[in-house]
């Protein structure tokens, strides 16, 4: 009798590990990682005394959509991202922050993002920029 619940509380061990150890594809995190081409960015709220002084705040939509035009979510422990806009890479960071916002710390700043939608081949975020009123919706596709 010991036996048989010796191997039972074995079997059921083993089984309940292959059970519990599924891939994530549900979380944030998990959906977002990986390369995302840059499609177009739609920015608003810069004020047109910041446009005079750095012509690059402009307020409008910029589209993209080259192969050099991307952002990268990468899978590593370091949780960076990668973002490149005509050639002109930058390397930042992005943290998870609810199951639908995430902060993402790249070359204009802190930008704290809110999903707006997302599925396996197209992703589109707010993000706005830290003690700014400066917002930019991000589109993305796979």
């Amino acid at each position: 009798m010991n036996r048989q619940i010796t191997i039972f509380s074995l079997f059921f061990f083993i089984a309940s590990t292959f059970i519990s150890c599924k891939k994530d594809t549900t979380s944030l995190k998990a959906q977002m990682m990986g390369k995302w081409t840059l499609n177009k960015i739609v920015t608003s709220g810069y004020t047109a005394e910041e446009t005079l002084k750095d012509p690059k705040k402009t307020n409008g939509t910029v589209n993209y959509g080259t192969t050099s035009d991307y952002i990268d979510f990468k899978s590593n422990n370091d949780d960076q991202v990668e973002l490149s806009l005509s050639g002109n890479r930058t390397i930042g960071t992005y943290v998870i922050i609810y199951s639908d916002q995430f902060s993402m710390d790249i070359n204009d700043g802190l930008n704290y993002c809110k999903i707006n939608s997302i599925t396996a081949d197209k992703l589109e975020f707010t993000a706005k920029i830290d003690k700014t009123n400066v917002t930019k919706v991000y589109s993305l596709s796979r």
